[in-house]
């Protein structure tokens, strides 16, 4: 085969071929369900617990975190905390301990360190926490997990100043304003809202996520209820610009709908050859996405017709900028991972013949895989909608490729916000 040709032993090539085809990472759903119907969950965990992941201490953050989801979207609200708390505690520690680790991902695979995640998936533990605590009605700790979301984003921002890097994340502001409005504390609301439209309209491009209208809206109410006069004025004429009608109402009900599924990774790689003419691999990992609708779900209030969600944030395009952020990083260790390990093998061929140099080849290849390791379970978007209310009890209905997903109960109290949270495909 001319692919073989320029190499000293074409078969050591082959043999990685059919040994990379045989890994597989974890990936929950391999596709998106059909429309209207859902994932049994249980099953999906029972799966994750026959997985490697359940057993690989350093896949243990991973781990927690496929579990945590895959509790929450099987109504298992506390256990998913208890697990996410876990989660959440090693995160931590990991991040610490990555700073000194970081340097053996030079000189061997990064599959053998343990999982850290990335910053969006750190911050995806307390959005899963929060929407947890939603479903049991308790906004005191939702609101906890708010603060710990706006610590985490300010870290984020602060020790990464203006590098192209995932640290900020409009959606969790937003969320976060309407947990404190939720709770009467408009104050905090407004400065999160006022926080959320700085961060849409500095990150439009990047993640491709205009400023949803309802966030005018919430702008304006807060500040007057926080004696923000002259902010609400000036909100509202940049909304009435922009053709955004304000009707402020007695209460609300905030449907948020987790949609499809965050791309994968899969390995790209190439084989060129050494000076010795032995094949040298260079793998890196690249993202696929998964085949899910892409329709705006609809939600419909007490059986009325249905009216389109906004989408709020785009994890998809968060995880693959956070992927191409590190491209020229990425570069630089899989370069120099793949001189180290020549430079051993001719050492060894030197020192102690052919047949260590040639085990030595063998091993540089099969240790020379990319790190697909990710969590699947994210949606790839999220919509919102915030339907205004009279106080009292309704039903929601979340309509997804023209179909009704789910139906679910709420009770609003006066001048407050209830929370509704869909999974879709």
């Amino acid at each position: 085969m001319r692919l073989f040709a320029n190499f000293r032993s074409p078969w050591l090539v082959a043999l990685v071929f059919v040994l990379v085809g045989c890994a597989r990472p974890y990936r929950g759903l391999e596709r998106c369900p059909p429309a209207g119907i859902a994932p049994d969950y249980v099953s999906m965990l029972g799966e994750l617990e026959r997985s490697p992941l359940a057993e690989r201490e350093r896949d243990r953050l991973l781990y927690l975190m496929e579990k945590g989801a895959l509790l929450h979207e099987a109504g298992s609200w506390g256990e998913s905390n208890a697990v996410l708390e876990e989660a959440e505690r090693l995160s931590e520690e990991l991040f610490t301990r990555s700073l000194s680790r970081e340097g053996l991902s030079f000189i061997t695979n990064d599959l053998l360190l343990p999982f850290v995640g990335e910053d969006f998936e750190a911050a995806a533990i307390n959005y899963y926490k929060a929407l947890n605590y939603l479903a049991l009605v308790d906004l005191d700790a939702a609101r906890v997990e708010c603060r710990k979301v706006d610590e985490k984003l300010n870290y984020f921002f602060d020790s990464y100043g203006g590098r192209n890097v995932f640290k900020e994340s409009p959606w969790l502001r937003l969320l976060t304003g309407l947990i404190y409005e939720a709770q009467g504390e408009f104050n905090d609301a407004f400065i999160a809202y006022r926080k959320s439209l700085v961060a849409y309209q500095e990150l439009r491009q990047r993640y491709r996520v205009d400023v949803p209208d309802l966030l005018w809206e919430r702008l304006v109410v807060s500040a007057r209820r926080s004696g923000l006069l002259v902010e609400a004025r000036d909100y509202e004429a940049q909304a009435r610009d922009l053709g955004i009608p304000l009707l402020p109402a007695q209460a609300y009900v905030a449907v948020v709908v987790n949609a499809g599924l965050i791309p994968v990774k899969v390995e790209g790689a190439v084989f060129v050859p050494s000076p010795q003419g032995y094949p040298v691999k260079i793998a890196w990992p690249r993202f696929i996405s998964r085949s899910c609708s892409a329709q705006p779900p609809a939600v419909a209030l007490n059986g009325q017709y249905p009216v389109p969600t906004q989408q709020v944030e785009s994890l998809d395009a968060i995880a693959r900028q956070s992927l191409e952020d590190r491209k020229g990083r990425t570069i630089v260790k899989l370069m120099t991972r793949a001189v180290s390990k020549q430079v051993a093998a001719y050492q060894a061929e030197r020192e102690l013949g052919p047949l260590a140099g040639l085990t030595a080849q063998i091993a540089a290849l099969l240790t020379e895989n990319a790190d697909l390791r990710g969590w699947t379970t994210l949606p790839g978007a999220i919509w919102l909608a915030l339907l205004p209310v009279e106080p009292g009890g309704h039903q929601v209905a979340v309509h997804a490729s023209g179909q009704e997903a789910l139906s679910r109960a709420v009770t609003v109290g006066r001048g407050s916000i209830g929370f509704v949270v869909a999974r879709i495909y």
